[in-house]
């Protein structure tokens, strides 16, 4: 079974419609809400949605090029993610690991209260710098940040 595969619209609906608690009040937060997965989905230069070993829809995470050096990467994610979050992680590695080559710098805020998502963050080789008071209500998001080593074909 394939584990990931290019995002389409019909799977960030399914995860909008079923979005860990934790992500949902991420979302919330920065004064979103959950129809966003859309719009990020098709927003981004390349999206991905994973899938567990059981074939349920575990997420959907994104990059959206800022300028020819950076990117803004995202992950949104269901319960099922849960149920598999070693497999989860390789296969977000794998997909991270071909697509960082095209950058220098990928990052985003993400909510503090989301401890499994920076748990996974983590994982994938991502460090939270600092705290940053955002959305209508200044709740805290951490800047997180990976360093993309590999520029294989960039001039």
């Amino acid at each position: 079974m394939k584990h990931f595969r290019t995002a389409t619209v019909q799977d960030a609906v399914k995860v909008a419609n079923n979005l860990r608690p934790e992500d949902l009040q991420e979302i919330e937060g920065l004064g979103h809400n959950r129809l966003g997965v859309v719009f990020s989905v098709l927003a981004s230069d390349v999206a991905v949605s994973f899938f567990n070993t059981e074939g349920e829809i575990a997420g959907v995470a994104g990059i959206v090029k800022e300028s020819d050096e950076v990117g803004v990467i995202w992950m949104l994610c269901t319960p099922a993610v849960e149920l598999n979050p070693h497999t989860f992680v390789r296969h977000a590695r794998r997909w991270l690991n071909e697509e960082q080559c095209n950058y220098r710098l990928l990052w985003n805020l993400a909510d503090a209260r989301n401890l499994y998502h920076h748990k996974l963050l983590r994982m994938l080789g991502f460090k939270a710098l600092r705290s940053v008071p955002s959305g209508p209500q200044s709740l805290p998001y951490l800047e997180i940040v990976k360093l993309c080593v590999s520029q294989q074909g960039r001039q």
